[in-house]
């Protein structure tokens, strides 16, 4: 796992320009239209908002930030380790064509999980492991609809565990720059009465962890798919 967080950071960094621009004009679309939407803007700081808005910022994120952003780098990161040439606008270009598959999967990934996390926990947690590789099964392999879940699952039956941990320590080393920028910009959201300083630092939040998840989550999956490819010759 280390390797793979060094190899995920180096490629965040060397490629710092291209990541930014294709993560920041997502964020800023969805965080602007979001933030207009339902006033946060011109709101009072509330370290804690109505849940509808808090829901639909999650859904805003969930089901257009972050599906959008893998999309892109996933495909990104798939050619550089083919040696072939990565253009921005192809990229972007690809990502909004297969999204309606991409959106697809992830709804249906984020439902069974949420449902299986509410109704007994373990199965939840069982899926959302399992399937979370289901944006990389569309834009790689192809795959869509129900396909790219099941690719998802057969890819990581066997490396459950190590799926997991390896999920887990990115999301910590994700947390590390995240909870550093919201402790920053909380005082000054309070001193100011503004939620609108809170709602730049969730979005700087997005920017800087969004990319670093979708590669290193990327670089595992296609792991994942060589080890499936070498026991399928053997």
């Amino acid at each position: 796992m280390g390797e793979l967080l060094r190899t995920a950071l180096n490629l965040y960094r060397h490629n710092i320009r291209l990541v930014l621009a294709v993560t920041v004009p997502i964020v800023a679309v969805v965080t602007v239209l979001t933030g207009l939407g339902l006033g946060e803007f011109t709101a009072r700081f509330n370290p804690g908002p109505p849940v509808r808005d808090a829901e639909i910022d999650f859904a805003a994120l969930e089901l257009v930030t972050v599906p959008l952003i893998t999309a892109i780098l996933a495909r990104w990161v798939f050619l550089m380790r083919r040696g072939e040439h990565v253009d921005v606008a192809e990229l972007v270009a690809n990502a909004l064509e297969v999204f309606p598959a991409v959106l697809f999967v992830i709804v249906v990934w984020l439902a069974v999980s949420i449902l299986g996390f509410v109704s007994l926990i373990v199965p939840g947690v069982y899926v959302f492991v399992s399937w979370y590789f289901v944006v990389q099964a569309v834009v790689i392999d192809g795959d869509r609809g129900f396909a790219a879940i099941t690719r998802s699952a057969s890819l990581v039956r066997g490396h459950w565990w190590q799926s997991a941990l390896v999920g887990i320590g990115f999301r910590l080393a994700a947390f590390v720059p995240q909870g550093l920028i919201v402790l920053a910009f909380t005082p000054v959201a309070r001193s100011t009465n503004a939620y609108g300083v809170f709602v730049v630092a969730a979005a700087l939040t997005s920017v800087v962890a969004v990319p670093f998840l979708a590669i290193g989550a990327t670089l595992y999956y296609l792991e994942l798919r060589d080890a499936a490819d070498s026991s399928a010759r053997a």
